[in-house]
Parts: structure tokens; C-alpha cells; sequence
């Protein structure tokens, strides 16, 4: 398969701010992914089981429902490889030492830029192009 007719990186957006959570869909769209977007860490857990193509989670802090941390933690019960992005407002240095521990985790300072967040995904391996043409959808990222 081409990278022309290749299906794009599936990205879940878990964001409570909807212009913040606009914006992120808006940039990730605009560089190719396709976005599966969440307002909790509830409907988040409901969209990655439902969609096993899901290649990597950009994840904010402050949900309603949760703290980012442990819907991370969750995530990585689920999908253990999964790239994941924290977003947060807080110091950047203290999110990379809680972090520090885990593979596949990128920390965006906000508010970012959309290059901001394309150079955390990418820092985490993934691009637009990475959609699974290598394995089938549903195999282990």
C-alpha cells in the first residue's frame, strides 16, 4: 500500500478545553492524522477500546473526571506500547521527572503551537504516515 492511499495515523485527542481541544484536532487533521477526540478520560477509555488503530494519545491533565496521570495509566494497562503526549500548564521540568520512567511519554508545555505538538509526537515516533501500513489494525503498536 502507498503512502498516498495508506489510511492516516490515528490520534486520540483527550481534552476538557474545547477551543484548546479544537485547535489540537484542527493542527493534527491539518498535518495529515486522523483525530478521535475526547472531552474525559471516560469517553477516552470508550474511544481506544473501540478503535484498536488508535497509534497515540495526547493527553491533557486536567480532565473532569480524572487527573492525565491516571487515565495514562490506564491507557497503558490497555495498550502498554502506546505513544503518549501529556499536555499541561504546569512546569515542564516536574511533568518530564514524573514521567521520567516511562517509554513512549512526550510532555507539551501549553499553550503550544501546532509544530509544538507535531515535534512531541514525532519525539514519541509517530508521524502521519505511520498508519499501520507495516501490521494490520488491532495488532500490538
Amino acid at each position: 500500500m502507498s503512502a498516498a492511499t495508506a489510511a492516516p495515523t490515528a490520534i486520540l485527542v483527550v481534552e476538557d478545553e474545547f477551543l484548546v481541544r479544537l485547535f489540537a484536532v484542527d493542527a493534527l487533521e491539518d498535518a495529515g492524522f486522523r483525530v478521535l477526540p475526547a472531552e474525559t478520560a471516560t469517553e477516552a477509555l470508550r474511544v481506544l477500546r473501540a478503535a484498536p488503530d488508535v497509534r497515540a494519545a495526547v493527553i491533557d491533565m486536567g480532565l473532569p473526571d480524572r487527573s492525565g496521570d491516571h487515565l495514562a495509566a490506564e491507557v497503558r494497562t490497555l495498550r502498554a506500547d502506546l505513544p503518549i503526549v501529556i499536555a499541561s500548564g504546569r512546569s515542564g521540568r516536574e511533568l518530564r521527572e514524573q514521567f521520567a520512567q516511562q517509554p513512549r511519554v512526550a510532555v507539551l508545555v501549553k499553550p503550544y503551537t501546532a509544530e509544538l505538538l507535531l515535534d512531541a509526537l514525532a519525539a514519541v515516533g509517530v508521524t502521519p504516515t505511520d498508519s499501520g501500513s507495516a501490521r494490520p489494525a488491532g495488532s500490538p503498536a
